[in-house]
């Protein structure tokens, strides 16, 4: 009866333990993502809207959520994410390196893996983070 007992714990607690996702938790899993939307108006015309987000880190160690938008409709805009507030600015010029994107008072330039902003005289330098 006891091998009976003991036998039907470690099967219980076996059973339990599996269910859990094993690996390095410490591990972030990639924050970009590419999204294509394609709508079509009434007169059956459509327009391609692409998408694509990558995490940024600024100098200070904090994180943004930098999406990159390509619409043949709208025009191309870069949205910028962080501590839940979002800056959106319409593409102005692209350069050979990147983009300038500028509205109001917010000048952004993107340039390979960096993204500076510009607003009232303060400059905030971010850099994609590793594995994106």
């Amino acid at each position: 009866m006891r091998k009976i007992i003991v036998a039907a714990l470690a099967f219980s607690m076996v059973a339990v333990g599996c269910k859990k996702e094993s690996g390095n938790t410490g591990v972030l899993k990639a924050d970009s993502d590419t999204t294509t939307t394609v709508t079509a108006d009434s007169n059956g015309a459509s327009a391609q809207t692409q998408e694509q987000t990558y995490r940024y880190v600024a100098e200070d160690g904090s994180s943004a959520l930098v999406k990159f938008t390509s619409s043949g409709k709208d025009g191309n805009y870069i949205s910028i994410t962080s501590n839940k507030k979002t800056i959106k600015v319409k593409q102005k010029e692209t350069t050979p390196n990147g983009a300038v994107y500028e509205e109001n008072s917010v000048l952004v330039k993107s340039e390979g893996d960096n993204v500076t902003i510009e607003q009232d005289g303060n400059v905030i330098e971010l850099t994609k983070a590793r594995g994106q």
